[in-house]
């Protein structure tokens, strides 16, 4: 995993991103609550860079 952030428009869920033979993907699971285990939710498709994939799935801004 290079990076981990939370969603823009779904700050319950959180984005897990990997690179693997050139190409990034990420995993997005939805948060741990005191009622629920956290759970993965999807994999996004491959991208070429970080920066196309957050453009799709743009991070929370508290992310920095």
């Amino acid at each position: 995993m290079s990076e981990k952030y939370i969603l823009l428009n779904e700050p319950d869920k959180t984005m897990f991103v990997f690179n693997k033979n050139g190409k990034v993907y990420g995993h997005i699971v939805k948060n741990k609550t005191d009622k629920a285990p956290a759970k993965f939710v999807f994999e996004t498709a491959s991208y070429d860079t970080v920066e196309a994939l957050k453009s799709d799935y743009p991070p929370h801004e508290s992310n920095g």
